[in-house]
């Protein structure tokens, strides 16, 4: 890749030792698009040795759940307590839509109170009822999805997709939300090298 200095290395020098919040924006944007050999990435320009967290979104977490003996499957509340995109064996729950009930014992495989259908207890947890006891049961509810970019010693950190994947088509830093497509696109990534202990940072020679 065909890059230059930011700055002039004596320069660049001075400013590293100097400006502890030196950082590395494109044409003044400090959240932009590269890319980084085959992949699309997003470059911060920060505060060296600050930390960015991104929210990416949601994702289903499939985990499997045994039937207690009344057939029972209970789900406790996600730290957000939000149960959107709730599944149980494929099947979309609707936690707004369930009755709220206390949970009944379970005496010889019933329960010492009629529960026929699902729902949800006054502690916000749900409970699916007509499994087979003992067997396994798919529950699938999303969790946020949070990466942490570690900005380094020329003041810019980069968020890489996961292995096999891409980025999300948009993410959240703090409350300000960031479409990917929007980004400005700087073509290519800065380099940082650090020399004598002394970070340099470079950048394409197209900028």
């Amino acid at each position: 890749m065909n890059i230059k200095n930011i700055l002039p290395l004596g320069l660049l020098a001075s400013a590293l030792a100097s400006s502890p919040a030196l950082a590395i924006p494109y044409n003044s944007a400090t959240t932009y698009k590269a890319m980084d050999g085959a992949n699309q990435v997003v470059v911060f320009s920060a505060t060296p040795g600050s930390r960015i967290q991104v929210n990416l979104g949601s994702s289903p977490r499939p985990v499997a759940r045994l039937a207690g003996a009344c057939g029972e499957v209970r789900i406790s509340p996600p730290a957000s307590g939000d149960y959107t995109g709730l599944e149980v064996d494929g099947v979309a729950i609707d936690s707004s839509t369930l009755p709220t009930q206390t949970l009944p014992t379970c005496v010889s495989g019933s329960f010492s109170e009629s529960r026929s259908a699902n729902f949800k207890t006054p502690n916000n947890q749900i409970v699916i009822v007509g499994k087979t006891p003992g067997a396994a049961v798919a529950v699938s509810l999303p969790s946020a999805v949070n990466r942490n970019v570690t900005v380094n010693g020329c003041g810019f950190g980069i968020l890489r997709p996961s292995s096999g994947q891409t980025l999300p088509s948009s993410f959240l830093v703090g409350s300000t939300s960031y479409t990917l497509a929007s980004l400005p696109d700087a073509g290519s990534i800065p380099l940082c090298r650090t020399v004598g202990g002394t970070p340099y940072g470079y950048v394409p020679a197209s900028w």
